[in-house]
């Protein structure tokens, strides 16, 4: 099962993340990303913003495994 984030930027952009879960790894993976609509990729990222993008993510999911119970 894959979740979608929307992250609402500072400079007014959109990033749209869809991530899951691996069993297998026991860690999120991005599975795919757009900013404001084109193409994007975690690589392309600073590691302070890959940082912050699975803190977020970590949060998300967490929120959503707790409202599934």
């Amino acid at each position: 099962m894959s979740y979608v984030y929307d992250w609402n930027l500072s400079d007014g952009g959109v990033m749209v993340v869809e991530y899951c879960f691996s069993k297998l790894d026991k860690v999120l993976k991005v599975v795919e990303m757009n900013l404001n609509g084109k193409l994007h990729q975690i690589n392309w990222m600073s590691h302070e913003g890959r940082g912050e993008l699975m803190g977020l993510l970590t949060k998300d999911y967490n929120s959503k495994k707790l409202s599934e119970v």
